[in-house]
């Protein structure tokens, strides 16, 4: 017995967006960030945590691994403009999740840390999402879990890049972001 060919690219294609469509629902009600927020920081807007994902923690102040994170990088990495990026932070700020140093490579330069009160929102968003997706694929093979992860983190990594039109085959790997935090 012959295994059956596998189905044409195009039909595989219509899967993978029907899918993308299903999980954009999903995501886009952002219920592991509503049930975190509603846990650790009641009231909290959910663009905050966009914003949290992208700032290193305070721990991190000094050590020169990390990179800095600027109102600007906020910006870039949220695809907002700079006004937009400054009103987000200045809040997050004043609500006592981001706080605001001096780049130790450029005097001139306030870069973002998260805030204890930050470590805690986002430690719990964390916990969400990995209990949910070790439930998800609680009956998969180990190696199952490995290729899935794999492509994936390959799958968004050639999307972001096409967002930002670079060539995925020349663009640097993806990095994850410090904390996951989006939810």
């Amino acid at each position: 017995m012959t295994d059956a060919p596998p189905p044409p690219r195009d039909a595989l294609t219509e899967e993978i967006s029907a899918t993308l469509g299903q999980l954009r629902l999903l995501i886009g009600r952002r219920l592991l960030g509503r049930v975190a927020v509603a846990t650790v920081a009641p009231g909290l807007e959910l663009s905050a945590l966009d914003v949290l994902n992208l700032v290193p923690p305070e721990d991190a102040a000094g050590d020169t691994t990390v990179a800095e994170v600027t109102v600007g990088d906020v910006a870039r990495g949220l695809r907002v403009d700079p006004s937009r990026a400054s009103r987000l932070v200045a809040d997050l700020v004043d609500k006592g999740l981001l706080s605001r140093a001096v780049s130790q490579a450029d005097a001139r330069r306030s870069i973002l840390y998260r805030t204890a009160f930050a470590e805690r929102i986002v430690a719990e968003i964390r916990r969400l999402k990995h209990e949910v997706i070790a439930e998800i694929t609680a009956d998969w093979q180990p190696d199952e879990v490995t290729v899935f992860a794999d492509l994936f983190a390959r799958f968004v990594a050639g999307w972001d890049c096409r967002l930002a039109g670079r060539d995925p085959e020349t663009a640097p790997a993806a990095q994850p972001a410090p904390a996951s935090a989006a939810g």
